[in-house]
């Protein structure tokens, strides 16, 4: 937890992330004239986007290894839908976006260098719709489209207050334990950034408006999810200010500013849209997953059953279902988990909804009899047939024949996604773990040094290849392929070094 507050702070003392919102609505494709300030120039940076990708990518690597982390295929997916919907209007090319949740009650976000963009959990279940949650999203791609986290590092770099590794210095000083030493490492510098950044701030935040703004209704959201978002967490500090959201301590907000968007949604006008059934399902999900003790799932089963007891619609009914499914997974109530996970998907207008078909195929093979397992496995293969880029479908269907002891047809199977997804982790741990099953270990060595690479940390890839070297047991063109990867990984961790002491 001690990254996730380190992170959150340095990051946000420098981007001043702000909120945001949307929904979708019908595509809106003339051009806006949303008159906020423009800060100039993009490419007016020393830092380039590759170098910025790299600076993100390290951190990344020590995030995942958080335990606030949430390495959620379901969430994964969602989030990472929501973000390109609006990345795909945003006329950001430079980077490869990945957006992903952190495990964390306060309504919060962030973006990271190198197009790397964290949710909170509480954001998510919080949010009062759609609109709310993507008016963050493309706030924070505003942020790195016009690259204001690439300004403020050379910013700092170029007035001493803050080097390029110092930032990766107070994160890896934290993960070794070193809580106190490492916050004062990173707050040394951030109270030099606060002070140069009061001026440039407000622009950034801006200009993050605007561009999130513009993305928002070209995407087909409805604008006046911003507005609803700003005027909820305003009023909110009024009336409670000691308790005030975390979002406001990191993004703080201005009358001038609420005015402001107030202006421009009246201008744009209201458009209608009614919330996904993705959103509400996911909102669901992570109600339950981020607890992590039996009497806060009990808590959220009894709200849960609550909220059915009211006349809700039939969607919200399918995830509040869904919703039960999940949550009697958590506290093994196997019976329980297969018939909510039914219901959820009967009740729902959508009855090939990837998510509730998962859930329904999943609880079947989990607590059903052998007959049911098989069916499951059907549907498994049917949903990620129907969905081959969705690695939800993907880990199901592998997870489903891994545990029916069938390794050779996961790695046939898993050969063909890595091939589409080379840069997910998950889908080399996969197949890690069935190499190591059949006792193919310069396979299974290589295939955990796939999986580090993929995400971010060289040193660790590094020093599966070797071990993949040593145990020399793969056939001549398994064994040319670890010599390349290692080759490869070694002048790739000397140009890291290189740019860090430069």
């Amino acid at each position: 937890m001690i990254l996730r507050k380190l992170i959150a702070s340095v990051m946000a003392a420098t981007m001043a992330l702000t909120p945001s919102v949307a929904v979708f609505a019908q595509t809106h494709q003339e051009p806006l004239n949303l008159n906020l300030p423009s800060m100039g120039s993009v490419a007016g940076t020393d830092l380039s986007p590759l170098e910025e990708q790299m600076l993100g990518e390290e951190i990344m690597s020590q995030i995942r290894a958080d335990d606030a982390y949430l390495n959620d295929a379901e969430t994964l997916d969602y989030l990472n839908h929501l973000g390109y919907r609006l990345v795909s209007v945003a006329n950001s090319h430079t980077y490869n976006f990945f957006f992903f949740p952190i495990i964390d009650h306060s309504l919060n976000a962030f973006a990271l260098p190198g197009g790397f963009i964290a949710v909170h959990s509480g954001l998510v279940v919080a949010a009062q719709s759609e609109s709310e949650l993507a008016g963050v999203v493309g706030h924070e791609i505003g942020h790195v489209s016009q690259r204001h986290i690439a300004r403020m590092i050379d910013q700092q770099r170029h007035s001493a207050a803050l080097t390029l590794g110092s930032l990766l210095l107070a994160i890896l000083a934290a993960r070794a334990g070193g809580g106190q030493a490492a916050t004062a490492v990173a707050m040394g510098s951030q109270a030099a950034m606060i002070q140069n950044q009061l001026g440039f701030s407000r622009s950034a935040e801006r200009e993050a408006d605007r561009i999130g703004l513009t993305s928002l209704v070209k995407a087909g959201f409805d604008p006046k999810g911003m507005e609803n978002f700003f005027a909820r967490l305003h009023q909110n500090n009024r009336y409670y200010e000691a308790a005030a959201p975390e979002y406001l301590s990191t993004h703080p907000l201005t009358v001038e500013r609420i005015s402001d968007m107030e202006n421009r949604t009246r201008r744009l006008g209201a458009r209608l849209h009614e919330d996904s059934l993705d959103f509400l399902l996911i909102q669901q999900r992570l109600r339950v997953l981020q607890e992590n003790k039996r009497d806060q799932w009990l808590r959220v089963q009894r709200e849960l059953k609550n909220d059915l007891a009211h006349n809700v619609s039939q969607r919200k009914k399918s995830a509040f279902y869904y919703g039960l499914s999940v949550v009697a997974r958590k506290l093994n109530q196997g019976e329980d988990a297969k018939r909510y996970a039914e219901l959820a998907l009967q009740s729902s207008d959508d009855r090939s909804n990837a998510i509730l078909v998962k859930n329904s195929s999943e609880m079947r093979f989990l607590f059903g009899n052998q007959k049911e397992r098989f069916a499951a496995l059907r549907d498994a293969k049917r949903l990620v047939d129907d969905n081959p880029l969705s690695q939800m479908a993907v880990k199901l269907y592998a997870y489903e024949l891994y545990e029916l002891k069938r390794y050779n047809d996961v790695l046939k199977f898993m050969r063909n996604q890595q091939a589409m997804s080379q840069d997910n982790p998950s889908y080399h741990a996969i197949a890690a773990r069935c190499y190591k099953e059949l006792k193919q270990m310069s396979e299974h060595y290589q295939s955990v040094g796939d999986m580090y690479l993929a995400q971010g940390d060289k040193r660790a890839a590094e020093y599966q290849y070797n071990l993949a070297q040593k145990a020399n047991d793969g056939d001549y063109y398994t064994m040319s392929q670890v010599d390349a990867k290692l080759r490869n990984t070694r002048a790739a961790i000397l140009e890291e070094e290189k740019f860090k002491n430069e």
